[in-house]
């Protein structure tokens, strides 16, 4: 059995009104996982949509992540039974799903996240989320079908109509406000129409809290009353600190330069 169980550990967290800090990854090593849990987040998502992640370097990050005592997520490819139980089998304790516009979209989704009878994901112990015997089965099977996450991705005009009917699916605890590829479908800019953006997050917000849900959304964009928050990619962070450096650097040299 898993020591960290995502449901259990992030909706604990946030009922005592703290609000979770996550990253995406997309680095290769695990070693990226490890340093990030060390640091204090208390998530990964594991970047299978727009990263070069494959199922073993996703199972080694999983690794990592339960080493540190953090939640690994994966943000799948697309709304894909297939991919989104290869990801669980490796370890995965939930799954953050792209472009999922309707109910039936959210449903097809939690479906695939369950064992039968409450789903279809298919049963394999001989793999590292079934811990490689049989002689749990029914206990670890039962554990995930109620603590995997699937956090549906509202990122068009379409899933924001439909936020209600999405957040009323069973399985759905928390959905993920993508402002990004919103702002594209919605044909606004995402930093100068931030307005209509507003807009549709207030909408969401709203939703969720009139049936006791959760909305995560990525820090920075000034989106008040997230309940759960992540940061910049793995990638896009080490370069941001890496140019400060550099621009450090140079300004050291110039003031250098200019003093002599």
């Amino acid at each position: 059995m898993p020591a960290i169980r995502a449901k259990t550990t992030l909706l604990d967290r946030m009922v005592k009104g703290q609000t979770p800090l996550g990253i995406f990854v997309s680095s290769l090593d695990p070693a990226a996982t490890e340093v990030l849990a060390d640091a204090g987040f208390d998530y990964v998502v594991l970047d299978g949509e727009h990263g070069r992640l494959s199922r073993i370097e996703v199972e080694n990050h999983v690794r990592a992540a339960e080493a540190g005592g953090i939640v690994p997520f994966v943000r799948v490819l697309e709304n894909s039974p297939t991919l989104i139980q290869s990801m669980l089998d490796v370890g995965a304790h939930g799954v953050v799903v792209p472009h999922v516009d309707s109910a039936a979209d959210a449903r097809a989704a939690v479906q695939a996240s369950r064992y039968a009878p409450a789903g279809r994901r298919g049963m394999c112990p001989a793999c590292h989320a079934g811990g490689y015997h049989l002689k749990n089965w029914g206990e670890y099977s039962r554990m995930a079908n109620d603590d995997i996450m699937v956090i549906p991705i509202i990122e068009s005009r379409k899933s924001v109509e439909n936020i209600e009917q999405i957040l009323a699916v069973d399985g759905i605890d928390v959905v993920h406000f993508g402002p990004g590829d919103l702002s594209a479908d919605m044909g606004i800019d995402l930093t100068t129409q931030s307005d209509q953006l507003m807009a549709a997050w207030r909408t969401v917000v709203q939703a969720a809290r009139a049936v006791g849900k959760r909305v995560l959304v990525p820090r920075g964009y000034g989106f008040e009353g997230a309940d759960m928050l992540i940061a910049e990619m793995d990638l896009m962070l080490l370069h941001r600190v890496a140019s400060g450096i550099v621009a450090e650097h140079k300004a050291s040299l110039n003031a250098v330069r200019q003093s002599g």
